[in-house]
């Protein structure tokens, strides 16, 4: 699952468990909800600024009356339409790896950068469970950030390992 056009960079002796990476539905459109109202102030704005550039035309109002409409619509593209795009554009930079020892996460958004978290440093996880087949997981380890596997397309498939790695749920 997942791409492997890179190599993962392994100590001596590890082995992967398991690797993958969002869902791209699912992590494109997680934040649908604030995507939806970001889209509909976007194109109420849009309308409000339109209506204004007329008066300002026609009716001769000053430019003042179009400043407020532009830029809530420009910030509610960003909460909007442009988050949905800008995650899309996201999904295809990230891959998840587990291996014996570590967890690994590879982030090519800005560069590319591995992000590694000790097994056995590992204190808890929770999930929040988006449908049957797909959950994300925080996970939490002594002395770092938690990190968040977004979007996991049969989760199972990474938790199986986990008492293998003498790990508690």
């Amino acid at each position: 699952m997942g791409n492997n056009s890179f190599k993962w960079p392994l100590l001596d002796g590890e082995k992967i468990l398991w690797q993958g990476r969002p869902a791209p539905r699912c992590y494109t459109f997680r934040h649908w909800l604030q995507a939806t109202i970001g889209t509909v102030i976007f194109l109420a704005s849009s309308f409000w600024t339109m209506v204004g550039l007329q008066l300002v035309r026609a009716e001769g109002y000053s430019l003042g009356l179009i400043i407020a409409p532009i830029l809530l619509a420009i910030i509610a593209f960003f909460v909007g339409p442009g988050q949905i795009i800008l995650a899309r554009w996201r999904w295809e930079k990230i891959f998840y790896v587990l291996t014996d020892q570590r967890l690994m996460v590879r982030n090519r958004i800005f560069g590319d950068k591995t992000f590694s978290y000790q097994m056995d440093l590992f204190k808890s996880y929770k999930h929040k469970k988006y449908g049957k087949q797909l959950s994300s997981y925080r996970f939490s380890f002594k002395g770092s950030k938690p990190i968040v596997l977004e979007c996991l397309e049969h989760p199972e498939n990474l938790l199986d390992h986990l008492p293998k790695l003498n790990v508690q749920r």
